[in-house]
């Protein structure tokens, strides 16, 4: 059941694969491509581009089945200006420099998992690694030590090796990129 009043729906895209539905409560003028400041999970905001609008959004949401009566979308804040597009561009420099340094540290505490990809809020008070197990991972140390070793809030986001595909691109057996990069 989808709530359509008074609020336009967007569909914004993020770094890589993910995106997510919005809702324009400040009726701000937006086009496909703007960038926008919207509200991220639990606190603060992150930069992404509108790559859906209008009607294809409503049937998008219809056809993923989201309830916006259960779980409301989170708002549009603004079109990005210059100081949210350069601290964007510092937070994804940055995630280079973090993986690594994550990756040495998973090696040190002998934890059985692969560090896939991290992201950086835009607004760097919080990073979510995202990664592969085969067993379930105990990382409550881990985050302790990253919250401490890069000072943001984090979040550890398991995915399937389809997913980490995504993630990380690369050719299939065709010889061309992957379908679902």
């Amino acid at each position: 059941e989808i709530d359509m009043i008074g609020s336009e729906f967007y569909e914004v895209q993020f770094k890589g694969d993910r995106k997510d539905f919005y809702t324009n409560t400040a009726k701000l003028t937006l086009e496909l491509g703007d960038w926008v400041a919207v509200e991220a999970d639990r606190s603060g905001h992150d930069i992404g581009k509108i790559s859906m609008k209008g009607q294809l959004v409503d049937l998008q949401m219809k056809r993923k089945k989201r309830n916006t009566k259960k779980n409301p979308l989170k708002k549009i804040y603004r079109k990005a200006n210059e100081i949210d597009l350069k601290k964007q561009e510092k937070a994804i420099s940055s995630e280079t420099n973090i993986l690594k340094e994550a990756k040495k540290i998973i090696s040190k505490h002998q934890i059985d998992m692969k560090l896939v990809d991290v992201e950086v809020q835009a607004d760097n008070t919080k990073a979510t690694f995202y990664y592969t197990a085969e067993e379930r991972v105990d990382f409550r140390q881990l985050i302790k030590e990253y919250s401490r070793r890069f000072s943001v809030r984090v979040e550890m986001r398991q995915i399937g090796v389809r997913q980490e595909a995504a993630k990380i691109g690369g050719l299939g057996s065709c010889g061309r990129e992957l379908c679902c990069s």
